[in-house]
This record gives structure tokens, C-alpha cells and sequence, in this order.
């Protein structure tokens, strides 16, 4: 069970929207808006300029004030530029307290908070108390403040000291209500459930705030960025009741974010248990074929499970419960298997899931077969020949094969609403898959000069893209489980459009991974891809758009069968350089957007959206 209690602060709601309205053809942002790197990083996509140094503002621009504000000298200093104060008003009015003050005045706050800067700047003599170690002497007019943030029982304890040396002491209590109420509500929610989820930026004082607090209350507190640090939740289980609780400077789009990749993480992990777990006899009278049969499970095991909860998910669309989906998911698991086979006889790949390819293994007795005790096992004829590398090639090929049939037989055997319905709609996806790979394999063999016939070659990879991909990994799955569930052609075709331009984004980050993964994290070799010379938008873009000095560098070593690290490193410099890799992210944005729009209008319930949004996270974000 999972609740989510987010909502930003008016101050943090006003400067937003004041933020968001600039205009201009230069806009400066003095500092961070707000402490919250995800919707900084809004604006900088915006093109908006942030700086900490005034002189860099060119005169007649646009500058934002940040909702900390700023001391009285900057806005001196602006006085020929176009001001939008998103200065909170809370803040405000401190700092007309401050400067009205007829005598000294004590801040209590981080000396190094921008509010308690901006604060000191407007005192004509001030200082700032973060402990009593702060407090020397106190004069007879003072005037006390607190940053709003102020943990509210370090302000009582200091103010105390305070009244204690000097009753005539004036205590204006500065601190944030809203910032308050949020802590005391997420305490009371904080006893109640079995694992607290506090979202916000580690540089906001009321996010530390929020979960300190929440700590003191609820071991099992942790602090979450942004999707990012999901992996802090992977033995969080969702039996559990767990609260999503978001500081006063966090969007609820980002805490709504963190909640469904979390859920949809937890419906993998549940959906691969299953896959994992379906009972399927793999024995053989003939030794040599259980031993194929061996290496055909074997490379089977490990993966993500991904397609497979794609079905569970898209079954349970349509009727809110996957009965039956089992046998589906796992032929579809097998089918991939069987594809990859091939794929890395395509690609010349050594590792598949950090294990050694099928078509690299040589003609040697295996030990499985030795055990089964066969009587040839010792003769000459199976002993290692010059010929392994054609006899690895020709049984992978074989493996592969039987790995594509095994999966129809055990569709066809499948029960469910629609199983005949479901077969057709698999051989549709088989066929297409097999299409976008004919297409990537004739590519680079059939070249199309992205410098001369741009559009051309950009139009055949996006081909490549949904044949080979979109349709492989997301939209056929999901639709697949629709269709066996029974559902309806709406339903099943609305989840198919929804998952398609989310299928290409996932190729695209596949191809960013390709280029600037390492080894341990992708799976395969790093350089796969570029001895490959795999045909990608981000291979097209970067040659387009490349120096006739980096265009002969591509012209050497994309494709190069004997590249190296050193080779790759001064690829992806290149991509990087030409503006490819920044092509890509935009891409990616834009399209998972895309999909992330359609999620919404989909006629399900809102637990089936939530985890479709969360695929979508779960895909963008992903580092594998």
C-alpha cells in the first residue's frame, strides 16, 4: 500500500510561476530559483542563464530574483534591468524588519543559506547565530529573526538564551508555517507506516529538515533525489505500507515520478519471479540435443524479464488480472533469447547477460555431455578442429532456431481469452522483427551517406527503430497481453500507440548506452557497436553535422574491426562535439513526452497508469 502527500509551498507555487512567465531575449536567473536541481534544469533548458555574478548581466536583460532573495546591494546594482522578484513574501517581509531595525539585529539560520545572505544584506547591523556558540553579547536593541527554514527547536532554545540575557529583546518568530505543518503532517504519517519516502533536494534546508525529522520517527526513512536514486528503495517491498512524502520545494511531478518507477520496478521484479519460476521440461533422449537445449536455458537465464512483464501488464489492462499470462510471457522471454542468438553471430559479440555467446563456444566435448557418458565422447570426430569457428556458428544458428520454435509451441498452448488471436499477433511481431534486422544488417553494407541524403538515412534507422525495437521490446508486448486477455481492439491499439514513440526513445538511449557505456553495465564489450559500425540517429546526426577533419576520423574508425578503447574515446568525442549526444537526450525527452501524454488519456485505471508512466521512467532513466 502506497500514499503520496506532496504539494509545493505558496512561496516556492509564486515563484514558479512568476519564473515561468520571463520573457526576453536574455534572461538571467541570480542563483538557483528555488533548491531543487530538477526544475533548475527546466530552466536552463529554456535557455535561461543562471549566475551567482552580477556582472555578467548585460544591461536591459531580464533577471530573475530568486525566491530566497537577494541583499539590497544587487538590486542597486540591477537597477537598469528588467526585475521579476520571485523573492518569497515571507522573505520579504523579514527583510523590511531587518531594515527598519533600530539597533542590531541577530539572524538565526545557516550562515551560508542564500536566504540568510540575502537577509544580512538588507541589516545595517547584523549577525548570524547558528549555535549558542554564537552568542557573545547581546545589546539592549536587538532584533532577533529566524531564517524560515529554522528548525523550530533550535530557534526556541536560542531565542530562550536570548530572552534570558536580555528580555527586552524583540523576537520576531520568521519561520516558515507551511515548512512546519509539513513536518508535523509527515511525522503523524511517519508513525503509521512501515517505510518513509522523503523527496527533495539534498541542498534544500526544509527537505534535510523533513527528513531528519522523519527519521527520528521511522528508522526506515530514506532520502530520494529524483528516479535517479531509486536503487536506495530496492529492498523496500510493496507489501509494505510506504508513504511518498514531498518537501515544501518539491514538485509533485517529481514525487508522483519517484512513486510510479518505484511501483513498476516492484511489478518487474514480481513479473521476472513468475517468468523465472514457470515449470517447462527441458530433457531429451539425445545427449547432444539436451546439451543444445542446456545452452539455450542457460542463455535464457539472467535477463531483465522486461517483454514478459509487458504482458502481465498489458493482460491486465483489460480485465485487472493476468490469469493465464504465464506460458505467453515466458515464450515471448524464450523467443528474445533465441533472437539475441542470432544477433550476436550478427554482431560478432563475445557476451550476451556477462555470459559467453553460444556461437563462440568450440567443438570440444562439453561436460554435459561427458556425464550423460555417451560412447563417442572420446573419439577423434568431437575432438577441436580448425573448423570450431564454423561448427560454433552453424549450432548457434541451430540453438537459436529451436529456441524460435519452442516459443510458438508454447503460445500455442497457451489458454486465454483470445490464444488464437495471440499466435497471429506474435507471428506479426516475429515477422517485423525480422524486417528492422534485415534492414540493420543491409545498412552498413548498402550504405546511405548521411552528409549527401540526410533525410533518407535518418527515415531507414527510424524504420529500423520501430520494426526492430518499439514493436519488439514494448508496444508488441504490451499489445500481445491485451489481445491473449481478451481485450478490446481500442484498448489494445491505444497501448500500442502509446508504447511506440517510448520504443524508439529506448533505442535511442540503447544507442547512447552502445557509445559511452562501459563494459559492466551494458553487458557486452563497449566497443560493439562501433566495430559494428552500427547504424544509428546519433551515428547519422554527428557525421552530418561534423568538421571535414572529424568526418574522416569517423570515416576510419566507425566500422574499424580492430578498434580500440583509445578508437572509441575519440568517437564519442566527436559525437559529443558535433552536438549527436545532446541530439540524442532531446530525442529521448520528446518522445517518452509523447508517451507520457497518451498514458493519460488511456481508458484504464489510474494503478494501470501509473505503472505505464512508470515504464516510461524506467526506460529514459535506465544505465543499462
Amino acid at each position: 500500500m502506497t500514499q503520496i502527500k506532496s504539494g509545493l509551498c505558496q512561496g516556492v507555487s509564486r515563484a514558479l510561476t512568476i519564473a515561468n512567465s520571463a520573457t526576453g531575449r536574455k534572461v538571467y536567473m541570480v542563483g538557483d530559483i528555488i533548491n531543487n536541481r530538477h526544475v533548475m534544469d527546466e530552466f536552463t533548458q529554456k535557455g535561461f542563464t543562471v549566475t551567482e555574478d552580477l556582472s555578467e548581466i548585460e544591461p536591459d536583460a531580464t533577471v530573475i530574483v530568486r525566491a530566497h532573495g537577494l541583499p539590497k546591494a544587487a538590486y542597486e546594482h540591477l537597477q537598469n534591468a528588467e526585475i521579476l522578484d520571485c523573492t518569497c513574501p515571507k522573505v520579504k517581509k523579514i527583510h523590511n524588519i531587518v531594515e527598519k531595525a533600530p539597533g542590531r539585529v541577530i539572524i538565526v539560520g545557516t550562515k551560508t543559506h542564500p536566504e540568510v545572505i540575502g537577509t544580512l544584506g538588507w541589516c545595517k547591523d547584523g549577525i548570524v547565530v547558528e549555535s549558542f556558540a554564537d552568542i557573545k553579547d547581546i545589546p539592549e536593541n536587538v532584533v532577533v529573526v529566524g531564517q524560515t527554514t529554522c528548525k523550530q527547536n533550535l530557534w526556541d532554545e536560542i531565542t530562550s538564551e536570548i530572552m534570558r540575557h536580555n528580555p527586552a529583546a524583540i523576537i520576531h518568530n520568521t519561520l516558515c508555517s507551511a515548512v512546519q505543518e509539513r513536518i508535523t503532517e509527515a511525522v503523524e504519517i511517519a508513525k503509521k507506516v512501515d517505510v518513509v519516502v522523503c523527496v527533495g533536494d539534498k541542498k534544500s534546508a526544509n527537505s534535510t529538515a523533513l527528513f531528519n525529522t522523519c527519521k527520528m520517527h521511522n528508522a526506515n526513512t530514506y532520502f530520494v533525489s529524483d528516479i535517479e536514486d531509486i536503487d536506495l528503495l530496492e529492498n523496500v517491498t510493496p507489501d509494505e505500507a510506504i508513504a511518498f512524502i514531498g518537501s515544501a520545494s518539491a514538485p509533485v511531478s517529481i514525487v508522483e515520478k519517484v512513486h510510479d518507477l518505484f511501483c513498476f520496478q516492484k511489478f518487474l521484479q514480481a513479473a521476472k519471479t513468475e517468468i523465472e519460476n514457470f515449470p517447462y521440461e527441458r530433457n531429451h533422449h539425445s545427449p547432444i540435443i539436451k546439451e543444445a537445449i542446456h545452452d539455450l536455458f542457460e542463455q535464457n537465464e539472467g535477463g531483465k524479464r522486461l517483454r514478459g512483464a509487458l504482458i502481465k501488464l498489458g493482460a491486465l489492462a483489460e480485465t485487472g488480472t493476468p490469469d493465464g499470462y504465464l506460458p505467453v510471457a515466458y515464450a515471448y522471454e524464450l523467443f528474445q533469447t533465441a533472437i539475441l542468438i542470432h544477433d550476436d553471430i550478427i554482431d560478432r559479440s563475445h557476451q550476451r547477460r556477462g555470459k559467453t555467446t553460444i556461437h563462440t563456444k568450440k567443438a570440444a566435448v562439453s561436460p554435459l555431455l561427458l556425464a550423460e557418458g555417451s560412447g563417442d565422447c572420446n573419439s577423434n570426430s568431437l575432438q577441436p578442429k580448425e573448423s570450431d569457428t564454423h561448427f560454433g556458428l552453424s549450432r548457434a544458428i541451430c540453438i537459436g532456431d529451436y529456441g524460435l520454435f519452442l516459443a510458438n509451441k508454447i503460445m500455442a498452448g497457451a489458454i486465454g481469452g483470445n490464444t488464437l488471436e495471440a499466435l497471429s499477433y506474435f507471428a506479426d511481431i516475429q515477422l517485423a522483427t525480422l524486417e528492422g534486422e534485415t534492414l540493420d544488417v543491409t545498412l552498413p553494407y548498402r550504405p546511405i551517406n548521411p552528409k549527401d541524403e540526410y533525410d533518407r538515412y535518418m527515415d531507414t534507422v527510424l524504420e529500423i527503430y520501430l520494426t526492430k525495437t518499439a514493436v519488439y521490446s514494448l508496444a508488441g508486448p504490451l499489445k500481445l497481453g491485451a489481445i491473449f486477455a481478451g481485450a478490446s481492439n481500442e484498448l489494445a491499439e491505444a497501448l500500442f500507440k502509446l508504447a511506440v514513440p517510448l520504443g524508439i526513445a529506448f533505442q535511442i538511449k540503447d544507442d547512447l548506452l552502445g557509445m559511452y557505456g562501459e563494459d559492466k553495465t551494458i553487458g557486452k564489450p563497449a566497443v560493439s557497436d562501433l566495430l559494428e559500425k552500427k547504424q544509428t540517429l546519433i551515428y547519422g546526426y554527428a557525421y552530418k553535422h561534423a568538421t571535414d577533419g572529424q568526418r574522416i576520423l569517423l570515416d576510419e574508425l566507425y566500422g574499424k574491426t580492430t578498434a580500440t578503447a583509445e578508437d572509441l574515446v575519440t568517437v564519442r568525442e566527436i559525437f559529443t562535439a558535433t552536438g549527436a549526444k545532446t541530439f540524442a537526450e532531446n530525442n529521448i525527452r520528446r518522445l517518452s513526452g509523447e508517451s507520457l501524454q497518451a498514458i493519460e488519456t488511456l481508458n484504464t485505471t489510474d494503478t494501470i497508469k501509473s505503472l505505464l508512466k512508470g515504464l516510461v521512467y524506467y526506460q529514459t532513466a535506465r544505465r543499462f
